[in-house]
């Protein structure tokens, strides 16, 4: 008979342990890891994205490390492909809800008043063209 002090049973009491560990922490973490390498490897052009820092934008343009970010009108960021945190919407997919009609009703209201833009409901001046 054994005892519960011999070196088999400390053993196997380690190899159990490590398969608890195993199951409930590193597997999800690469679960969750290839899910993003998806994400990253999937942008496109239109995506509208979240970045690691909160800016919210649409993918411009792609290179194999850098992407090309519009967060308003005429101002573009070049970010890492990996500084995306999220896609919000693919090209594929419209956005619909209350922040979509904001910003048509924005869109149509610095057509309608001509030379006007509204950003966040306060209308600014478009700067002179040359």
């Amino acid at each position: 008979m054994t005892s519960l002090n011999s070196p088999v049973v400390t053993i196997l009491w380690f190899v159990v342990l490590i398969a608890i560990f195993w199951f409930l922490l590193l597997r999800p973490q690469r679960q969750e890891q290839k899910k993003r390498d998806e994400m990253i490897k999937t942008l496109h052009r239109g995506d509208r994205v979240v970045t690691m820092g909160g800016m919210h934008g649409t993918i411009v343009d792609l290179t194999d490390d850098t992407a090309l970010v519009r967060i308003a009108d005429k101002v573009e960021v070049t970010i890492s492909r990996t500084a995306v945190g999220s896609v919000q919407a693919t090209r594929d997919k419209q956005v619909s809800g209350p922040r979509a009609r904001q910003d048509k009703d924005a869109k149509d209201g610095a057509d309608a008043e001509g030379g006007k833009t509204r950003v966040n409901g306060v209308e600014i001046d478009d700067p002179p063209q040359q």
